[in-house]
This record gives structure tokens, sequence and C-alpha cells, in this order.
């Protein structure tokens, strides 16, 4: 039975127009690209080329045999990547999520309850491109704000965020025991960058306010240190780290408080049916 080399040559020779050219793009040797032909022809019992001197043409049986390699490689590629993909998902978890705090909670479940799986994150503040990447198997499990509506899909509640504003006691919104976005529309803020959904939040409920983004984690505390400027923080931010010197006042708005879903195609359930269950976060340990 003839190869995939074989058939990869042949097509290869087809392309390029001449055996020197396949053999060149090859970087093959020209007598070993023509014995893999003729060794082609004699397992098919028909000739593919007619010869003439210094020159072979594809005959009628070759331009048929041509289009059954195409497919045949075609189909070759496909299943490597399939198999890939699948090995690769027997042995990853992929997770795509609105929010940051979403991920840092699932990937403390996760290596608790499958420690030997390597986890992959994406942070994301589109819900539908998190559900077409879900839908199209880029993610195993995406987070949500919401449950979703669908017969192949289970949403289980995972917790609460609740929005914080950060500052100095010296400031004058300090003197406040929660204030609402309208209090802080006008205000220089500082902002981390990659909050996900926060993001679209506060652009979005503060838009009269000087937003100091800042894409470096280290920058972003160095400048909160040296500076009054308020912050955010979350519950959940305020359990993974304390800021010495500062006070967090609640904001009072619908819109400041996230309930996160986890979001997976209900054939994955053997994974992630354990997430229904009362699963405590360490958060003071991520």
């Amino acid at each position: 039975m003839f190869e995939l080399t074989q058939l990869l040559y042949f097509v290869t020779i087809v392309e390029q127009g001449t055996v020197s050219k396949a053999a060149e793009h090859l970087l093959v040797s020209q007598p070993a690209l023509t014995r893999s032909l003729q060794k082609l022809e004699d397992e098919l019992e028909i000739k593919l080329f007619d010869r003439k001197k210094n020159k072979i043409a594809l005959n009628d049986n070759g331009q048929l045999a041509y289009q059954y390699a195409k497919k045949i490689l075609e189909m070759a590629d496909n299943m490597k990547a399939d198999l890939i993909s699948y090995e690769r998902s027997k042995r990853t978890i992929s997770i795509g999520s609105l929010a940051p705090a979403p991920i840092w909670g699932l990937k403390y479940l996760f290596h608790n309850e499958y420690p030997e799986m390597k986890i992959e994150d994406d942070l994301q503040n589109n819900a539908d491109y998190l559900l077409n990447g879900l839908k199209n198997e880029q993610y195993n499990i995406i987070v949500l704000n919401y449950p979703v509506d669908n017969q192949d899909y289970q949403s289980i509640e995972l917790f609460d965020e609740q929005l914080y504003l950060s500052l100095p006691p010296a400031h004058p919104l300090a003197l406040f025991d929660k204030v609402s976005f309208a209090d802080l529309n006008g205000e220089s803020i500082l902002l981390l960058s990659r909050i996900g959904f926060w993001n679209e939040i506060c652009l979005k409920h503060i838009p009269d306010s000087h937003l100091l983004i800042q894409s470096d984690e280290n920058v972003f505390n160095e400048i909160k240190r040296a500076s009054a400027l308020p912050n955010f923080k979350t519950n959940i931010t305020m359990k993974r780290s304390q800021d010495l010197n500062r006070i967090a006042i609640p904001i009072i708005d619908k819109e400041a408080k996230l309930t996160f879903w986890a979001v997976y195609k209900k054939e994955n359930r053997k994974l992630f049916d354990f997430l229904k269950k009362n699963l405590k976060i360490d958060w003071e340990k991520i």
C-alpha cells in the first residue's frame, strides 16, 4: 500500500511543475523523488504521467489521483490536529472568564481536584466571545455574570464579588460609609487595565472621571503607595492582600456587585460537576 510521503511527493511534483523544482522544495534528491513516484505508480498499477524526453506531463489518471491525494493529505492533517487537540483536552483545562477573581478561584479548585492537569486561562470582557469560545471548544469552561439557558450547557453559581473604593483616610470621600458611582464621577481614579468586565462597568458609570489606567501591576502599586489617588478593590481582592493606611468603602450601585456563574457543556459534566458541591475557596492562599 502506498504511503502518505509518496502522496506528498506526488502532489508537490504536480504543483511545482517539475521533479527538480519539487526536489528543491522538499529538500530531497531528484533520484529519491523519482523512485518514490515510480513506486507509487507500481502500487497503484497505473501511470500518472506521460513521459517524454526530459519532461513529464500529468495524464488523466494523474489528474484524478491528484484530487484524491489532496483530499487524503488534508484528512491526514485534520486527523493529526484533532488527535493532538483531543489528547491536550484530556490533560488541560482551559478557562475563559469575564473577571480575574473567578479565574483565581477555579484554578485553586482545579489544582486541588486535578493536580496532574495543566490549567490555562483567558480574561475577556465580552460574554458573546466567551460563549462562542465554549461552543467551539476554545474553552472547556467559562465564567459569566449570568446563567445560560441552553439544554446543552450546565450553569453553576460560584460566588459574588462586590466593588469597593480604596482610598487614604485623609481623602474627602473617606468620611462616607458608602459611596455610589455618581459620587465618584469626575474624580481622578487609579485603575488596573486587566480587570475584565469590571473595566466596562467603571468606564460606563463614571464617564467624567479621569481614569489613570495602568497595565503594569507593580507600577500601579507604586503609584498607589505614593499618592492619595483612590482605586478599586473588591471583597475578594481585599482577602488576598491588605492595603496599609487605606480604607475600603462599599459602592452601593447594583452594578457594583456581580454574581459569577460557571458554564460548561453537559458532555463535560464528569469533569466539572464537582463544582455543584458547597466548595470553599481559601482566597488568602491564592
